[in-house]
């Protein structure tokens, strides 16, 4: 079988669920020829790794080419920015997979015209694409009532739990992830200096908010509690995330946050924003804020290093289980 994927921004990653996630469907199943189309040009060269043009019928045309002429059985894309390229491919004939790895209309910092084109263009996806998967059990229960002739996958990250997680001291809270303004990332600054918390932040700048980029910065140098690490190589997330004792997600959205369960496979304690996504994981150890009203005084991490929080996502979340339930679907349709 041959499987291509289209959307990761990188490959292999160095941040982001979506990266992640490719690299783990793609190194788990050897049985699989995989072929990958990123966004961004791989500063090394890649064996089946292109780069995709930005032009929508130019990507579309390419894809179309490269698929023909490779024999590609399923083309696999990702998140909501492909579903157009994943329609016009449904339309030439391909048998497509589109996975939603969260939902950028739930964001308000959009205009609500865009959020309502965002909606509209999932909607259109749930019609036209032969199989949707969500990461997120609140976003496939948003769609499910409006589609309930058509079945709807949700198919959660899986993480790997290692054997030895647990570093010898650990000390300070850890964020990691994309550094962007739905990350509620500048409140998690200002959070961490009143609460006098030590915080580290690892993951990439956003490219696409100068105006976020400049603010960011300025409150990271003035800081006495908060330093930024930058990305973190993905062969090396658990281990650096292991080195300390509390995981912090403030984000105002999110789809299924992979950090959030990698930090729990390691036995950290959870903080999470109080939102659906966070809610619906279940984790046994955690505490929950407000992202609107970040307030991190007075949360006391369980002594125990919440290693009740890697018995579950051993569980819960396993990598097995997700590249089944994706095996599962590409056989339906060759």
């Amino acid at each position: 079988m041959k499987v291509l994927h289209v959307g990761p921004k990188n490959y292999p990653p160095n941040h982001g669920g979506v990266e992640k996630a490719v690299y783990d469907i793609v190194s788990g199943m050897p049985e699989v020829e995989s072929h990958i189309f990123t966004e961004w040009q791989s500063p090394d060269s890649q064996p089946r790794v292109k780069k995709l043009p930005k032009n929508l019928f130019s990507a579309w045309k390419q894809v179309r080419q490269y698929a023909t002429e490779n024999g590609i059985d399923v083309i696999h894309l990702h998140k909501e920015t492909f579903i157009p390229l994943a329609i016009l491919l449904e339309l030439s004939g391909f048998r497509c997979v589109i996975t939603l790895h969260g939902c950028a209309w739930r964001l308000t910092r959009w205009p609500l015209r865009y959020r309502l084109l965002l909606w509209l263009i999932d909607c259109t996806a749930c019609l036209l694409v032969s199989r949707v998967v969500f990461v997120s059990e609140h976003d496939r229960r948003a769609f499910e009532r409006y589609f309930k002739w058509k079945k709807l996958y949700m198919i959660p990250y899986g993480v790997v739990v290692r054997e030895c997680c647990r570093a010898t001291e650990r000390n300070g809270w850890v964020y990691l992830g994309r550094i962007s303004p739905e990350k509620n990332i500048l409140s998690l600054m200002w959070a961490a200096e009143a609460a006098q918390l030590h915080v580290t932040l690892y993951g990439p700048m956003d490219r696409h908010d100068k105006q976020f980029q400049k603010e960011f910065l300025n409150t990271i140098r003035k800081s006495s509690f908060v330093k930024w690490k930058g990305p973190v190589p993905s062969d090396k997330v658990q281990s650096v995330v292991a080195m300390y004792r509390v995981f912090i997600n403030p984000s105002f959205s999110e789809g299924l946050p992979i950090s959030v369960l990698e930090a729990a496979a390691e036995g950290l304690y959870l903080v999470l924003s109080d939102i659906p996504q966070h809610r619906l994981l279940k984790m046994p150890e955690c505490s929950y804020i407000k992202p609107y009203a970040l307030d991190l005084r007075g949360i006391k991490p369980s002594k125990n290093m919440a290693l009740v929080n890697r018995k579950y996502v051993e569980r819960e979340y396993s990598m097995t289980r997700m590249l089944g339930a994706y095996s599962t679907i590409y056989r339906s349709l060759v």
